[in-house]
């Protein structure tokens, strides 16, 4: 399945992971004047400077290890293209082994303590990577075609190079460039797949890295090995470091595996309560590498394949009469006579296969969940130590924690609630239970470029995991999701202890009032409820100037409080906002956050909430989330619900129904915006940072939303200081006083005389059709002056054509009919659109020798051979009316592999939408 260059000869890379040919490298080190001891360990080192060896071999001195000798692998280049022929690292093995008995009874860890040294020592050496160095297992991998990697590997073709297991990894490149240290398998394991959630794992490894303690290495060198991932590699490679720290460290093979890479179990009541019990025990300790993955992982020991809790990548095995087990992505890698197969299956989503090759013993899935669940009493750790929220719910008085008060109309002002707000987003979640579906495309100017108030999480756009495919559905696939949050210390990941189950959870991190007033009395000292796990402290985040220097205050108080005073539960408030104050916007606060905690080794400590004004809908929700936010209460949100619906509600019980039903709409929307990038948990998004920036200056990015993409360097803290207090002026104004509406009206969703500019507009696109209609050049030069005479709205905008060069005679330029060969008109599927505008398309491009593209959705068979047919055909993967017919009809055939359009979701073609004819186009 990998890829292939144009010199026919370089892919993206293949592996092989093998356990140590130990008779091989023997006869070899013999024939060198070198005798190997009984222990040793080698490793595979990619480098093109001869001092990076001096660097391995003081390093190993330094530990306690002998650099016994260094061989020179044998390579034959002629198997390699030209492009991996230009970054061709020089090949050599070195062998180590234990200077005295001390060393011996360590030697893994020193080993692994070694590499991880030289690579720090060399991290800015390009060239330098060292692919495995184990007492147990070799790594021979490259930018190789593997039909070529036997040939390019002379070792591998010698009789005496035998092994016991493999493992065997063709690359397709999907979010990295090829490069020789990027070729898998890496150090553990080999992966199929993306890891979506991986900014999030990291970000979540280095917070724990603070509370680790380990029984094999010391406290000095734990603080050696403080960067557990190693910069600038893939998200394969970030789990392969992840995996092989928990491992050296003694934390179980299978645990470990089953913990970063769960089955889907909150949503499986029919799951063992002692196998649930140790999932849910193992979310306190690790967030999901989340993703569409089939991974297959040794330590020498053990060997594994383990599959993402959706089951989006395969994986295949068969067991053969002279006891070999074959694990694949398809039946027929490797031939095999069906007389020699005992048996053979897949696995299914969640699910674990493995052999112990000490004892040799092939492990089910049922197998591992037993060895797992019976380690530790979970299920009576989490039965002391964790409580659900809930569960206290009924004997919560709301009223005595003041959840709401001040001006809350101005309130409403300030964070731009608007009548269009209240009518398009908000009342539509109250009357459906899930969020609105709206046209597509955004014309309005982005948030930098606006002159209307914009909220600060307009900066923010949304990222989407292109190549996980099959996309996550989250109305099909709700049952392996989850917005499980907890709140709690994080503790030692490396020892199993019941401290880790000290958790309150909640099943949503959109929290009720009762809820939100239930972990203030969990965090109270004066309260009985008290646990000084979940000690608050509350900030208001409110500041009248100096925008920035208020910022920085606020941050160093938290961080002290939390290091010297035992806070545990950061409650970031914005409800005391008044007429003398204004509001740092509640994402630069979580942000920043989040970031400087991490920074002072306190991050595992401490949960953020966030009451705020700031969240009116799902996106604005993801973005404090994804920033680390663990839970957020929309006070101003539920009052505006609350304000629209009392006259409708009768009791306070239907009011609370009501507005449990708009926060399962909120949670509906965090599933669709995760599933979007491919995760599935939420605690796998929180910390995740997966938004572009865009219009805010690098200062505020590199300060608040460190890791993540600024695309336009944009508004500084003074900008944002002026708009906040355009916005103060607005909302604390007299001249809604008496009066029964008190918002603004809005005009971003939809167009508005006097409001936020739209690039369609009303007197756009009337003069685009006058002009179609009447063909006259003055109403083709009102188009031109309409849009080139706007303000500067979008980035197109800020720049003017520039050249010196002398226009050239019309006779030199290409004919009409020449130019217009290639025009193709956007794909937009039948039902996107209408059946007049879909074939009026057709027909125009027809009409003047250009293309018209059907999109995704089918076309009616009756245009074929006409002038309304469409000369581009799309093909989604496994979707919609793709018949031989449909083929032929194509001058250009498209083939779409990325996120489209599913029913009623994803593309957003709503029930109500689909006609007779797209039903039958799409055979649905």
């Amino acid at each position: 399945r990998g890829a292939i260059a144009a010199d026919g000869k370089t892919g993206d890379g293949s592996g092989l992971l093998l356990s140590l040919p130990k008779s091989f490298f023997a006869k070899d080190a013999q024939a060198n004047g070198v005798t190997l001891p009984e222990t040793y360990a080698v490793a595979m080192v990619f480098s093109n400077n001869a001092t990076d060896f001096d660097v391995i071999n003081n390093v190993c001195e330094n530990n306690g290890l002998n650099v016994l000798y260094t061989r020179t692998v044998p390579v034959d280049t002629n198997a390699l293209g030209e492009q991996a022929l230009a970054s061709l690292p020089t090949m050599k093995q070195v062998f180590v082994a234990p200077t005295n008995e001390d060393a011996a009874k360590r030697f893994e860890a020193l080993v692994y303590l070694s590499r991880k040294e030289i690579e720090a020592e060399l991290m800015n050496d390009e060239t330098f990577y060292i692919p495995s160095f184990s007492t147990s297992v070799v790594s021979y991998k490259g930018l190789v075609m593997p039909t070529h990697i036997k040939e390019f590997y002379k070792d591998l073709a010698n009789p005496d190079f035998e092994i016991s297991f493999c493992l065997f990894h063709q690359r397709f490149s999907t979010n990295t460039l090829p490069q020789w240290k990027l070729a898998q398998p890496f150090r553990m394991i080999a992966h199929n797949g993306e890891i979506n959630s991986v900014t999030a794992n990291r970000f979540n490894v280095a917070a724990k890295m603070a509370a680790a303690k380990s029984d094999v290495f010391t406290d000095e060198e734990m603080n050696r090995l403080k960067n557990v991932i190693q910069k600038g590699m893939s998200d394969s490679a970030s789990l392969d470091n992840f995996m092989e720290f928990l491992r050296v460290n003694g934390v179980d093979f299978f645990k470990a595996a089953r913990s970063l890479i769960p089955a889907p179990w909150h949503n499986a009541p029919h799951m063992d309560a002692d196998l649930r019990a140790f999932y849910e025990y193992a979310s306190t300790c690790f967030e999901p590498w989340d993703g569409p993955a089939a991974v297959s992982m040794t330590d020498g020991r053990y060997i594994g394949c383990v599959i993402d809790r959706n089951g989006l990548r395969p994986s295949k095995y068969i067991r053969t009469t002279d006891n070999r087990l074959l694990i694949s992505s398809e039946y027929g890698v490797l031939e095999v006579p069906e007389d020699e197969i005992v048996e053979r299956g897949r696995l299914q989503s969640g699910e674990m296969m493995g052999i112990d090759l000490q004892e040799g013993k092939v492990l089910k899935t049922s197998d591992i969940d037993d060895h797992i669940k019976a380690t530790h009493p979970y299920d009576k750790w989490l039965g002391k130590n964790m409580s659900y929220l809930q569960e206290f719910v009924p004997n919560t008085d709301v009223e005595s924690c003041d959840t709401v008060y001040g001006d809350m109309q101005a309130k409403q002002r300030y964070f731009n609630y608007t009548t269009e707000v209240l009518r398009e987003i908000i009342r539509p979640m109250i009357a459906e239970g899930k969020e609105t579906t709206g046209a597509m495309g955004d014309d309005t100017p982005i948030a930098a470029f606006s002159t209307e108030q914009r909220n600060f999480t307009d900066f923010f756009k949304q990222k989407f995991a292109q190549v996980t495919n099959p996309p996550i559905d989250p109305i099909r696939e709700k049952t392996v999701m989850s917005l499980n949050t907890g709140f709690g210390e994080q503790q030692n990941i490396l020892a199993d202890d019941e401290a880790h189950a000290k958790r309150l959870k909640t099943v949503l991190p959109v929290m009720s009032a009762q809820k939100f007033c239930l972990l203030q009395e969990f965090g109270n000292p004066e309260n009985e409820k008290y646990d000084p796990s979940y000690k608050v402290g509350k900030y208001d985040t409110i500041y009248t100037t100096d925008l920035k220097g208020s910022l920085d205050a606020l941050i160093a108080k938290i961080i002290t409080d939390v290091r010297d005073n035992g806070v545990r539960t950061i409650i970031l408030d914005d409800r005391s906002l008044d007429e003398n104050t204004k509001a740092i916007p509640m994402l630069m606060a979580v942000g920043r956050l989040s970031q400087d905690l991490l920074d002072a080794d306190l991050r595992h400590l401490s949960s953020i909430v966030a009451a705020t004004g700031e969240v009116f809908d799902p996106h604005s929700a993801a973005t404090m989330i994804s920033f680390g936010a663990a839970a957020i209460f929309p006070y101003l949100l539920y009052f505006t619900v609350e304000e629209l619906e009392k006259e409708n509600v009768k009791s306070t019980e239907e009011m609370q129904a009501l507005l449990k039903r708009f926060r399962r709409a909120m949670g509906a929307g965090l599933m669709k915006i995760m599933s979007k990038m491919g995760i599935s948990t939420i605690s796998s998004y929180r910390n995740s940072r997966l938004f572009d920036v865009i219009g805010l200056s690098s200062e505020i990015v590199n300060d608040c939303f460190s890791g993540t993409t600024g695309l336009l360097n944009g508004l500084g803290y003074e900008d944002i200081d002026v708009r906040l207090n355009t916005a103060h002026q607005r909302a604390f104004t007299t001249a809604f006083e008496g009066k029964k509406n008190a918002l603004y009206k809005g005009g971003f969703y939809k167009y508005r005389r006097g409001e936020e500019f739209h690039d369609f507009s009303r007197p756009t696109i009337s003069a685009i059709q006058k002009a179609a209609e009447s063909g006259k050049a003055e109403d083709y030069e009102e188009v031109k002056k309409l849009v080139n005479e706007r303000d500067k709205k979008f980035i197109r905008d800020f720049y003017q054509l520039k050249s010196d060069r002398k226009s050239i005679s019309i006779d030199e330029v290409e004919p009409l009919s020449a130019i217009f060969k290639r025009f193709s008109t956007a794909a937009m599927s039948m039902g996107s659109i209408s059946q007049e505008a879909h074939e009026t398309l057709a027909v125009a491009m027809n009409q003047i020798g250009a293309k018209s593209n059907s999109g995704e959705g089918g076309e009616d068979p009756a245009r074929y051979g006409t002038e309304k047919n469409s000369s581009i055909k799309q093909v989604a993967s496994g979707r919609f009316g793709v018949t031989p017919e449909y083929l032929r009809s194509a001058t250009e055939i498209q083939i779409k592999v990325a996120q489209g359009a599913k029913p009623g979701e994803g593309g957003q073609l709503p029930g109500s939408k689909v006609s007779p004819l797209i039903a039958e186009l799409r055979f649905t």
